[in-house]
């Protein structure tokens, strides 16, 4: 992929302008200068304690070189300055995708700053582990973020683009079946997991749609999605305990996905179901011409 057009379509297609993307290179530029003799101590720490982590480098060089430095600063500058902290973790390198996201990671949260009041205007999506009786299943979800409604899930033995994908492309298919399009203005967030930062994922989605980001290890940024898998285990822990064969861990929660959608009723949307929520918003739009298509 070439990097100036990586740059140029990630920026605009996350609403983005390529100005806040230099000054965050600017940013960083000020940072090295700021902190260039520090780099020697550091490398001397990593090589005599490879094992050493952020913190602990922290406290070395504030003990032994009565260097003061932010935890934050510390992590980024390891990063430009190309430092692997080994600690026997194997770290994949990132691709054009994740560089960007980290270099800009304050301004990918397009869902946080955009004014959600409807359906039809965020799609969040995220994975979890389901352990039933004697096996464990990955569920996938792609969840209408003000309506509620579930459009598209995936259930699987491995957390992998494959999963996410199949729950991405059934929601498609659910949205364009029930208003004929996909929106323009559509967003559709994520954490960074390495599957939705994936080229194949991102490609997908700024084809047709906008892209958002949680911020690294927030995972209030995407609470529907944490409220709707943490309710999902609370609720039927018990039955999901008893279950030891995997076809019926399968249409155990296919089962409760639909009742989720069509039976069960949401306080944050008036005591609806996400099913009736939405129909009503669409009877009431029905006659505003195109819409969906601003």
């Amino acid at each position: 992929m070439n990097k100036s057009f990586s740059i140029n379509r990630i920026c605009k297609l996350l609403g983005i302008s390529k100005n806040s993307y230099y000054h965050t290179t600017d940013s960083n530029s000020r940072l090295l200068a700021k902190y260039d003799k520090l780099k020697d101590s550091v490398v001397k720490i990593i090589e005599k304690n490879s094992k050493y982590g952020i913190r602990r480098i922290q406290a070395d060089l504030s003990q032994k070189f009565n260097i003061e430095v932010g935890r934050d600063s510390l992590g980024k500058l390891l990063i430009l300055w190309g430092l692997d902290l080994s600690r026997n973790i194997k770290k994949h390198k990132p691709n054009m995708i994740q560089k960007i996201l980290e270099m800009i990671s304050d301004k990918t949260n397009i869902l946080i700053r955009s004014k959600i009041n409807a359906p039809y205007q965020a799609i969040s999506s995220d994975m979890t582990e389901i352990h039933y009786g004697k096996g464990k299943l990955f569920l996938c979800v792609h969840k209408d973020v003000f309506g509620q409604m579930i459009y598209g899930y995936s259930i699987g033995l491995k957390p992998n683009l494959e999963l996410v994908f199949k729950s991405l492309n059934m929601a498609i298919d659910k949205i364009k079946k029930k208003i004929g399009i996909i929106p323009k203005k559509l967003i559709f967030h994520q954490d960074r997991g390495s599957v939705y930062t994936s080229y194949g994922y991102v490609n997908k989605i700024l084809s047709m749609a906008k892209l958002s980001f949680s911020a690294p290890g927030t995972p209030t940024d995407n609470a529907g999605q944490e409220s709707f898998f943490g309710r999902f285990k609370n609720e039927w822990s018990d039955e999901i305990l008893l279950i030891n064969d995997q076809k019926e861990a399968i249409r155990f929660i296919k089962d409760k996905i639909k009742y989720y959608n069509y039976d069960r009723i949401h306080t944050t949307i008036g005591y609806r179901t996400p099913n009736y929520f939405t129909n009503v918003f669409l009877n009431g739009v029905r006659n505003q011409f195109n819409i969906f298509r601003t």
